[in-house]
């Protein structure tokens, strides 16, 4: 009869292979939908210029070139989302609402990128008209905009949040639009920061994983028949 203590090895390693394998098939799952959202951000993108047009692209999940005149709706105030990082420097995109003036669609600008000041009690001070020619890619907003609350923080004329789930409103439509020239840097919008190769690589480190603990289990059942 076996020893109690690897008894209690194969209680305990059986689940970890268990855990191993499917944080390596959920890897996988996220490499498939970072592929997926590349195809849809690079996929053909045909250009709008009126709101009828926008409105019809909403059916077909697919990037769009925008290039209408908007109204800014200066009742809001303007949305700072925390926490937005490029070339290693921590920032803001900055967002509006934005009527259009030929048919009324309402729509979610991403203004752009701008870099967070030396002091937390002040946002960047931005200008932007209330009436403005409106290019650039329309894009869904994905996960990585939504997740965790929004904590909105009013500063001054402004709002700092931390995701935008009190944007996602009815009457709007289901995306935003990734605005040029208005601020000195873009953002950068949905581009996944990890691409799928990087998920690939966790897959295999934790399938690599579970079959070391596999040939382990098998080496001490042996010894352990063996001796047994």
């Amino acid at each position: 009869m076996w020893p109690t203590k690897k008894w209690w090895f194969l209680i305990v390693v059986i689940p970890v292979v268990g855990l191993c394998v499917k944080a390596g098939f959920w890897q996988l799952d996220r490499a498939h939908q970072k592929e997926e959202l590349i195809q849809v951000l690079t996929e053909g993108q045909s250009l709008l210029t009126t709101s009828s047009e926008l409105l019809a692209s909403q059916k077909r999940e697919a990037t769009h070139r925008v290039q209408l005149v908007v109204n800014r709706d200066t009742a809001q105030p303007l949305v700072f989302l925390d926490n937005r990082i490029q070339e290693r420097i921590a920032g803001y995109e900055v967002f509006t609402e934005a009527t259009t003036r030929d048919g009324g669609a309402r729509l979610l600008v991403n203004l752009g990128w701008v870099p967070g000041g030396a002091r937390r009690t002040e946002l960047p001070s931005i200008e932007i008209p209330e009436v403005f020619e409106l290019q650039g890619l329309w894009v869904p907003v994905t996960d990585s905009y939504l997740m965790g609350e929004a904590q909105p923080e009013n500063l001054g004329s402004a709002q700092r949040v931390q995701s935008l789930t009190h944007l996602t409103v009815a009457g709007r439509l289901p995306g935003m639009v990734l605005a040029e020239g208005l601020l000195p840097r873009k953002a950068l919008g949905p581009t996944p920061r990890l691409g799928p190769e990087t998920h690939y690589g966790y897959a295999v480190q934790w399938f690599l994983l579970a079959l070391v603990l596999c040939g382990m289990t098998v080496f001490f059942v042996k010894k352990g028949v063996v001796r047994g």
